[in-house]
């Protein structure tokens, strides 16, 4: 198997469907999996995802549980279900554009066996508060086509669904991954310690920003203390290597809101024990 596509889903009944034609769509001259994390929607998702299976058998598989696991480890659970050489990234809101997608970043990846994955541009597809429009996310060509771990440390430029990886084996998953809100940021960073990223500039795929995704879900204190939690034990995870970038990281990341709130108490009571020194910390920070 050349490729596997690793898609998670919850409550993506409105666009499952043009993320999996998407995927069928593409034109290789390799075989390609599409494996579908299904984490127990209360919608028709499950019913859709099973429709594509029946149709496609041994092209499409289903993994599901009966009970919510969470973002995190059901991205777990799918990516572990791959058989690829490589993987690719297709969440169940996004989709893909162009049909040779795959090929391109195969190509692209055996032509740099140096680096241990890709991505490259889509367009953002903003569809939140009864504003629609789009445009692409890299209006102009990146500086570089390389990038390394301070890289991905910095401000948010790689979305998902143009994100292409080699398949190690092994690749161990720290514990303090299963705490994550989310796992495409520190799976990432932990893939930059096998090698940089490559970057093609073209536009493959749509990223879509609507009022029940992620980034309309953890915002604010929220999204600081998601954030602070992953680069810290990044920082643990690599002995403080990087720990002026991850210093740097946090404080864009308090910066980016204008009014804070208060952080409660209960969210601090749901937190490991270093995530709550991290708030403590930011707490001190924001009240100044």
């Amino acid at each position: 198997m050349t490729v596997s596509v690793c898609m998670i889903t919850y409550n993506h009944e409105r666009f499952i469907s043009q993320a999996i034609e998407s995927i069928l769509a593409q034109e290789a001259d390799f075989e390609f999996e599409l494996v579908i994390g299904e984490d127990k929607s209360k919608d028709g998702t499950l019913s859709k995802c099973q429709h594509y299976a029946e149709r496609f058998p041994g092209k499409i598989s289903i993994i599901q549980s009966d009970q919510n696991v969470g973002m995190t480890e059901n991205f777990l659970r799918t990516y572990r279900s791959c058989k690829g050489e490589f993987i690719a990234f297709c969440e169940g809101d996004d989709f893909w554009s162009d049909p040779h997608k795959l090929k391109k970043q195969v190509n692209y990846l055996k032509l740099h066996p140096e680096l241990s994955s890709c991505f490259h541009n889509v367009i953002l597809k903003r569809e939140r508060n009864n504003e629609y429009n789009e445009w692409p996310l890299h209006e102009n060509k990146l500086e570089k086509e390389f990038f390394g771990t301070i890289d991905v440390l910095g401000p948010w430029f790689i979305p998902s669904p143009s994100f292409m990886f080699r398949n190690y084996s092994p690749f161990p998953i720290p514990e303090w991954f299963h705490n994550c809100k989310f796992g495409d940021l520190p799976f990432m960073l932990l893939l930059t310690l096998k090698g940089d990223i490559g970057y093609i500039h073209e536009i493959m795929a749509v990223y879509r920003i609507h009022d029940t995704g992620l980034t309309a879900k953890f915002i604010n204190i929220d999204k600081i203390m998601i954030m602070t939690y992953i680069y810290c034990n990044f920082d643990i995870h690599t002995n403080y290597k990087y720990h002026s970038a991850i210093q740097k990281s946090v404080e864009y990341e308090i910066k980016k809101i204008s009014h804070p709130e208060p952080i409660s108490l209960s969210k601090k009571a749901s937190l490991p024990k270093i995530a709550r020194k991290i708030i403590n910390k930011l707490q001190s920070i924001i009240s100044r």
